[in-house]
């Protein structure tokens, strides 16, 4: 696929139109897909989206993560024969947000926030919120052996991120192992909500 400097749709503009086309009734990815191909072609005709297979499949595979996303969030809910229906938190978030929808918006939902942080290993209870306790998972089996400790500053560092702080908020000193190890945390949470795959 071409090196492209732009991201077409973004990851926005799949979000928003899902939900839009999901008010008027329910629809699978591929509907969604195919509409988001449709307003491309209006605004792009020669988009590499529109004629290359490599770029065609990276699109496909885009759609079905943001829909995911929406899923996890609970903006969205399947319905049954791989349709996808709107939830009346989605409609919500729809109604506040009818220009678009991205993390910011995700990350208000305690659903969406443990998903990512159980991606990087670590437990947060949907119900306690950012406050509930954070632990690094038990592993199954009749003797459960926990993994190694999650360093206390990489899980600030990571909450921070879910809780909508900037990285400017690191409370430690600059020249400090904590001041590092709480980034570290931070930009994790970060690259995982820019890339998170569900």
């Amino acid at each position: 696929m071409p090196f492209q400097t732009e991201v077409r749709p973004p990851s926005s503009t799949i979000m928003l139109t899902a939900l839009r086309m999901l008010v008027m009734q329910p629809a699978d990815k591929h509907r969604v897909g195919e509409r988001l191909l449709q307003d491309l072609a209006r605004i792009a005709p020669k988009a590499a989206e529109l004629c290359d297979p490599a770029a065609r499949a990276e699109f496909d595979r885009r759609v079905v993560i943001d829909l995911r996303r929406l899923l996890v969030a609970g903006l969205i809910r399947r319905v049954g024969d791989g349709l996808l229906g709107i939830t009346d938190r989605g409609r919500e978030a729809l109604k506040e947000n009818p220009e678009g929808l991205d993390d910011t918006v995700l990350m208000r939902y305690p659903e969406f926030r443990a998903h990512l942080a159980r991606r990087c290993g670590l437990v947060i209870d949907p119900a306690a919120g950012l406050d509930g306790a954070i632990e690094p998972p038990v592993e199954g089996g009749d003797a459960p052996m926990r993994k190694a400790p999650v360093v206390r500053e990489l899980q600030e560092g990571f909450i921070a991120f879910l809780d909508g702080q900037t990285a400017t908020d690191n409370p430690y000193e600059t020249d400090t192992q904590a001041f590092i190890t709480w980034e570290e945390g931070y930009w994790e949470a970060a690259g995982i909500a820019r890339n998170e795959m569900a």
